[in-house]
């Protein structure tokens, strides 16, 4: 059974992505403005930007000309910028085949290794203050919160029951597809586990993977000793050697 991975999702509806794409291109547009651009009734566009606004992709800032009413103009917020659909694509491709042109294995692994922690320390501030490993915050409240963010950046996620009591992450679509060059390459599938686990403060496995033909892929928390947080790329990599 699927756990629902955030109350806070939002369905982008391709009206809603017209005004985002809009304000990617023109900060502060005003509701006459996006009236004008998309030939839509002021009722329209004031319903997609109360949805928006409400699900935290913009934001309005008052304008107070002279005197009179003040007027609003609309931004894209930082969850707004993602959505719109802002991509370094290009550069992660150029990084990533440096990485892989390494000679030295060692070099290559340590790498890869830093880049994994600080990108799951990234994801890790992003979450919720509940989910950052504090003593009142279960594994499986960080990994929901974890899901939701994925989805909300554009990476399909949830979470299921397995057949352990802990819930099993499952990531349906691959949040670095241009850094697969090859089935057997798994260098960018071992980068997210590594992500996904110092985010969580606790050791995932890659139980299942869409490389290997299953529909989706799947993490499963690694049972370890002691406490679960405090645990970054290094340590887990160290684990698991």
């Amino acid at each position: 059974m699927d756990l629902p991975a955030s109350q806070e999702d939002y369905p982008i509806r391709p009206v809603d992505q017209l005004v985002l794409d809009l304000l990617r291109r023109e900060e502060g547009l005003s509701i006459q403005d996006l009236m004008e651009r998309l030939e839509v009734t002021a009722t329209a566009i004031r319903q997609r930007v109360d949805r928006l606004e409400d699900a935290g992709y913009i934001e309005r800032r008052k304008l107070v000309l002279g005197r009179g009413r003040p007027s609003y103009s609309y931004y894209l917020t930082d969850k707004g910028w993602r959505q719109a659909g802002v991509s370094y694509r290009d550069l992660a491709i150029a990084l990533w085949s440096m990485v892989q042109s390494l000679d030295s294995p060692e070099s290559k692994s340590k790498l890869v290794n830093s880049v994994a922690e600080r990108l799951g320390e990234m994801y890790r501030t992003e979450l919720p203050d509940a989910s950052l490993g504090l003593p009142d915050a279960s594994l499986g409240d960080r990994m929901r919160n974890l899901a939701g963010l994925l989805s909300d950046r554009k990476v399909p996620s949830c979470l299921a029951t397995g057949p352990t009591d802990l819930p099993i992450l499952e990531v349906h679509a691959c949040p670095y597809p241009d850094l697969v060059s090859e089935p057997h390459d798994r260098s960018a599938c071992h980068l997210e586990q590594m992500a996904l686990s110092t985010a969580l403060g606790h050791p995932v496995e890659l139980s299942k993977c869409r490389l290997d033909g299953h529909g989706c892929c799947q993490f499963t928390p690694r049972a370890v000793p002691g406490p679960e947080a405090g645990l970054t790329a290094g340590s887990i990599a160290a684990s698991s050697g």
